[in-house]
């Protein structure tokens, strides 16, 4: 809907949550209502958790390897037929018994720029010149497949734009009812969430025009149908973590100690950026698109434990993002004053 962002919510690995029941309070509190949660398999208390975050009013997308990171050639039939198998049995198996609110999948290829591991010259090729095209041919030929089986299945795509840009175009053909969730945007002299650098490497990374140009692309890319998601970067992260979701008692304040130093700076970073943060999030908001999605990447960040202050500070400018900065801030440490009910 023009005029504002659909649903805002977390991107985590699911075996980094080490108590779902606060993690779900404090999303609420927040004003969230998606959570995506990338699992090797799925979790043993998955529908209790599902269960629990339906009455918080959060929808969960499942996360699952669709051959990411795995030695896949994009332009290979054989390799295509067997994750199609493999991803039909997965479901059968294990998620459509939980009735799922959808899937959030990733293909080989477009985080690592496209260059199979098998030199497939095809892919090569492709890492120069973009992997949109082999995405579509692969991913579409899964989607075909699991449509046939599960036609009401919400599936949304995550896309690395660091692979695909140069033919991010590509995907105007991708089935227009599929979810697309772009990861990393482009910025000067390398692929950076902008407006947010992603490790503190460029704390003095500049939002260009090209980079909030190509946000409002991809927001029309597939024109008014289309159904577009951002993963916001730059907040503290663990690589990992495909264990079940815990509730057995962690000691998180040894643990949090470890990332506070990491998230200070994410507090100071985020609310110094405020401003450019806005005027990406006032294109997302304005795009024509029929539905619009903005996560935030908090690997690892004891969200259990307490709200730190630069997640729910993106969070309240993504829920109304044409406020100035000073009343999107005073917002925040309101909304942070407040316990989870």
């Amino acid at each position: 809907m023009k005029g504002r962002i659909d649903h805002i919510g977390l991107w985590t690995w699911g075996g980094r949550v080490y108590n779902w029941q606060r993690y779900l309070d404090h999303m609420r509190a927040s004003g969230m209502d998606t959570v995506v949660l990338w699992h090797g398999r799925v979790p043993a208390d998955a529908r209790e958790m599902k269960a629990y975050a339906a009455a918080q009013g959060i929808r969960v997308l499942w996360g699952f390897n669709w051959s990411w990171n795995s030695p896949v050639c994009l332009d290979s039939a054989e390799d295509a037929r067997h994750w199609t198998d493999t991803v039909l049995g997965i479901l059968r198996d294990e998620y459509a018994p939980l009735d799922p609110d959808g899937i959030c999948f990733q293909v080989g290829g477009t985080e690592f720029g496209g260059k199979c591991r098998r030199d497939c010259p095809v892919c090569a090729k492709a890492a120069r010149d973009g992997v949109g095209p082999l995405f579509l041919k692969f991913a579409g030929a899964i989607i075909a497949a699991v449509r046939r089986e599960f036609p009401d299945l919400y599936l949304s795509a995550g896309v690395h734009l660091g692979g695909v840009h140069r033919s991010f175009e590509a995907l105007r053909s991708l089935d227009a009812s599929v979810n697309i969730m772009w990861e990393d945007l482009p910025g000067p002299q390398r692929h950076i969430e902008s407006p947010f650098a992603y490790d503190w490497d460029d704390p003095d990374a500049a939002l260009t025009p090209q980079t909030v140009e190509m946000v409002e692309a991809m927001c029309a890319l597939r024109g008014p149908q289309e159904d577009v998601a951002f993963v916001v970067k730059g907040f503290p992260c663990r690589w990992g973590g495909d264990d079940p979701m815990l509730l057995e008692e962690f000691d998180l304040e040894a643990l949090a100690a470890v990332y506070q130093s990491t998230w200070d700076k994410a507090n100071v970073y985020c609310e110094t950026h405020l401003p450019e943060a806005l005027t990406v999030f006032r294109a997302i908001a304005n795009a024509p698109a029929r539905r619009k999605t903005v996560v935030l990447l908090v690997e690892h960040g004891l969200w259990e434990l307490r709200r730190e202050y630069a997640a729910v500070l993106v969070a309240e400018a993504l829920r109304d993002p044409f406020r100035e900065p000073d009343e999107i801030i005073a917002a925040t440490r309101d909304r942070m004053s407040k316990a989870p009910a």
